[in-house]
């Protein structure tokens, strides 16, 4: 039990028994000749109250939130990257982070204001971009303004790689923009083909599954979008 809390039970439990007035009119009298005695033996201020400072940095902070989403504690990790925040609001990986479990926690708007405020502590980060447009993916809600994003971060072709490929052939596709989402996934999959490392077994498995469920939305449009 931490110090603050070991007090107050012990002042609650200690005055959980009845008191007459003349008892406590002597506490009062007894404490009031002691804060006389403190001002006549030269000590002339109250205790003075510590407060004890956070030990951790921001970057401990957030370091320790990673731990405990590795072990599926998340309600915990969410509670660091917030103290990390706290502690120095230029936190990027504290927001992004932060942005991650909002996202798998359904809270989509919440995930997207964090998303955005990353964006704006680096501007053009792919892995923001990325998970932005995720978010507009799942909630349908500023496809428009996410692949933009997306697409700005994407325009240095050393950040080009699969997963982000993967999720900007999505967003096109959910838009309707179904010519380039493909060229979008054939470039991912030529980037795998070439071993990139970032395209994983997962990775790649997601592209195909992905690029087929395209062809299914293509032969599902009507003839005027789907030259």
């Amino acid at each position: 039990m931490r110090p603050e809390a070991s007090f107050a039970a012990s002042f609650i439990s200690g005055h959980g028994f009845p008191v007459n007035v003349c008892a406590q009119r002597l506490m009062v009298l007894a404490f009031v000749f002691l804060l006389s005695a403190f001002a006549a033996a030269g000590c002339g201020r109250m205790p003075k109250i510590i407060v004890l400072n956070d030990p951790l940095s921001a970057d401990e902070r957030v370091a320790l939130g990673v731990s405990y989403e590795r072990k599926g504690e998340i309600e915990l990790a969410s509670r660091e990257y917030e103290r990390a925040l706290k502690k120095d609001p230029s936190s990027f990986y504290a927001r992004f982070n932060l942005g991650n479990i909002r996202l798998g926690q359904k809270r989509y708007d919440a995930a997207k204001e964090l998303y955005l405020e990353a964006l704006e502590l680096r501007p053009g980060d792919p892995r923001a971009a990325n998970n932005l447009a995720c978010t507009a993916i799942l909630s349908g809600v500023g496809m428009e303004s996410a692949l933009y994003r997306l697409e700005s971060a994407l325009s240095d072709s050393s950040q080009r790689l699969p997963p982000f490929l993967d999720t900007l052939g999505v967003l096109l596709g959910e838009m309707s923009r179904v010519s380039e989402a493909e060229k979008v996934f054939d470039e991912a999959l030529a980037r795998c083909e070439a071993a990139d490392p970032s395209c994983t077994e997962t990775v790649l498995a997601e592209i195909h599954e992905h690029r087929k469920a395209l062809g299914l939305r293509r032969r599902a449009l009507p003839a005027e979008k789907n030259p």
